[in-house]
């Protein structure tokens, strides 16, 4: 029996989309729509494209940062180690949804690109209606999203490209060039009918830019991966292709998108001239009057001592200490300090919050504390991490968890760091690489006496490795940097740096609190310290759900 049947919500046709859609007050309410009554009207192919970004809000709520940061030298999170540990990911609820909601916006893509071609033009001449074209190069876009996704998390996967699919045919594994082959194949059909930006009420929907973006993506991760395997001709060919896809990009600057002087500009979701800033290329939009638009990422990744935040993601005392202190990037976009946002309401039981500036101060924040007299009437409590303030929560005393903060997928810095990186594996350490990359310093630190010089990189591989710390430094908590060290060759040079980090935590931690050596041990044990080079563990092992319901996913996967 083959399953042929539409699934789409009422969320789905709204999505903080109005313009261009049909009007929320006369809205149909879509549901287990079969192929006799979907895909008759301009109205519900619209809906069966707007259900596609359904469900980004779900993964980038938490999820994607849980694969993407959290095992790596960036991120750590609240309530577990880390998540080298293929039997603890397969099982974790939070992350086990990941692999059914890029499935479900790949399914729905087929949908519509196997449906839309073949009605009829007229029933998109309408004002409430987008044109045609566009509604299936947003589908070509959001496949190539998903399998692009997909293969940054398990490398290789199922390949499925049209719905006329049985529901108990078996499942294979595709290899990584098949699935490539469609991603590149989709996202050159996308930038052909993409417009280059949308009506801010238009949401989320992507532009020809965000289809650029991810093709520099695709050739940057194939040259990456032709480099380790000593592959040099097909590297080359790959950065090429990559260098004429983000000089697209970058052509848009200026036209479409803008890098502030102000790094805070593009993450500010305070007014609607931030909130729909020029730097981000493609986000999980947010909306500040509809509220189908905004979502509680905001109290996903600050504590609640300090804006009743719920503390689920952290950012890592190794990525606060890797900063220079004049950094914008840390000084308005890390907290590391704070009073209890209660200490007013209960002044006889007030705290005051610190990180450790440094690994020689793990254990003695409390002592420095005491040390301060402004601080004197306040208990004093150590973090073992830093937050973010990308996703800042706005609704502190409210007890309203909805904010409106976007989530960046492809930011302007991003792809000006991508043409640095590019270059250098082209041409080695060149003028103009140089010079993308200290842009980028040069915003952060609203000056110029902080940028890095030729001598400061003399080889392709210390370059490679300082546009790393850049990409760390500018990029962190946008669920990029684990793709990032794989791609540079990074992976286990940086991870190991990290577990390094942590057994010296450890060994200053007893010290500072006059206990026995080796007393905190056991907070490395979790730590992997045999990794490979080529290991299994950059990637991640499928649900086990989803084993269970589709075998051929325990094939073996070429890593």
């Amino acid at each position: 029996m083959k399953l042929k049947t539409y699934i789409l919500t009422a969320s789905a046709v709204i999505m903080a989309m109005s313009s261009c859609s049909i009007d929320p007050l006369k809205e149909t309410v879509y549901s287990s729509m079969t192929q006799d009554i979907a895909f008759t009207t301009g109205e519900n192919a619209q809906a069966a494209v707007n259900a596609m970004f359904v469900p980004l809000h779900q993964l980038y709520r938490e999820p994607m940062w849980m694969l993407n940061d959290v095992p790596t030298d960036v991120g750590t999170r609240a309530y577990c180690t880390e998540w080298l540990n293929d039997d603890q990911a397969k099982v974790d609820a939070i992350i086990s949804g990941v692999y059914a909601n890029y499935c479900s916006i790949y399914a729905r893509a087929n949908d519509i690109l196997d449906m839309v071609p073949g009605m009829d033009d007229a029933l998109f001449d309408t004002a409430n209606v987008l044109p045609k074209a566009s509604l299936i190069a947003q589908a070509h876009f959001m496949r190539a999203y998903a399998y692009y996704q997909l293969t940054d998390i398990y490398y290789q996967v199922p390949l499925v490209t049209t719905s006329d699919v049985n529901v108990d045919d078996p499942v294979s594994i595709a290899s990584i060039d098949e699935i490539e082959a469609v991603i590149e194949s989709d996202l050159k059909a996308a930038a052909e009918n993409l417009p280059e930006t949308w009506p801010n009420s238009e949401g989320q929907r992507p532009t020809y830019g965000a289809a650029e973006s991810f093709l520099v993506r695709l050739y940057m991760r194939q040259g990456g991966r032709a480099r380790l395997a000593g592959d040099a001709g097909t590297a080359k060919k790959k950065w090429q292709a990559a260098l004429a896809e983000v000089d697209k990009v970058l052509a848009l600057e200026g036209k479409c998108y803008t890098l502030y002087p102000d790094v805070w500009t593009a993450f500010d979701p305070t007014t609607d001239e931030a909130l729909y800033n020029d730097e981000l290329i493609w986000a999980v939009r947010a909306s500040r009057t509809d509220t189908n638009g905004s979502w509680d990422i905001g109290l996903m990744c600050t504590p609640w001592e300090y804006d009743m935040g719920w503390d689920c993601y952290r950012c890592s005392l190794e990525l606060y200490w890797s900063f220079d202190p004049e950094d914008t990037r840390l000084t308005r976009l890390i907290v590391d300090s704070y009073p209890d946002v209660y200490n007013d309401d209960y002044p006889d039981d007030m705290w005051y919050y610190m990180a450790p500036t440094k690994v020689e101060d793990v254990g003695r924040c409390i002592k420095i504390m005491d040390s301060m007299p402004e601080l004197d009437n306040m208990t004093h409590s150590e973090h073992e991490y830093v937050s973010t303030q990308k996703f800042m929560f706005l609704n502190t005393w409210m007890y309203l968890y909805d904010t409106p903060n976007n989530f960046p997928i492809v930011r302007l810095s991003d792809m000006i760091l991508c043409k640095a990186e590019i270059l250098n594996e082209l041409n080695g350490p060149d003028a103009e690489s140089i010079k993308l990359v200290n842009r980028i310093r040069e915003r952060a630190f609203e000056n110029s006496d902080h940028n890095i010089a030729a001598s400061d990189v003399p080889t392709a591989e210390a370059l490679r490795s300082a546009i790393c710390d850049e990409r760390a430094w500018e990029l962190n908590s946008e669920a990029l940097r684990r793709p990032d060290l794989i791609r540079m060759g990074l992976w286990k040079d940086r991870y190991d740096k990290y577990v390094a980090s942590q057994k010296e935590r450890a060994y200053w931690k007893a010290i500072n609190l006059d206990m026995p050596e080796g007393s905190f041990d056991d907070d490395v044990k979790p730590y992997p310290t045999d990794l490979t080079e080529n290991d299994i563990r950059r990637y991640f092992p499928f649900p086990e759900r989803e084993t269970i319901l589709n075998p051929g996913l325990a094939e073996a996967r070429n890593f």
